[in-house]
């Protein structure tokens, strides 16, 4: 089933072949861990030193939230991670 389109609330052209468009969600979904909020990263090492990248934990829809929460759960063996609908 696919998911019902969004409505654009605004829009522009960028450049010729860029355009941004603002649409609407029906909310926020968070992913908790022991239901508080976190910040989340990655480390990797290479020859130039660390490389952190932090990861968004807040998603407008709720499927991305659901699979991160899954994967972490899955990480940590654990099931402390979950989401919750915030706006």
């Amino acid at each position: 089933m696919a998911r019902p389109p969004a409505e654009t609330i605004i829009s522009t052209n960028v450049s010729d072949f860029d355009s941004i468009d603002i649409m609407t969600a029906s909310g926020l979904w968070a992913v908790l861990y022991k239901d508080q909020p976190i910040s989340f990263r990655t480390r990797r090492w290479t020859a130039q030193g660390e490389i952190r990248k932090y990861i968004k934990t807040v998603f407008p829809s709720p499927a991305p939230a659901k699979n991160l929460a899954k994967k972490l759960n899955a990480k940590f063996i654990t099931t402390d991670f979950s989401v919750k609908k915030i706006l």
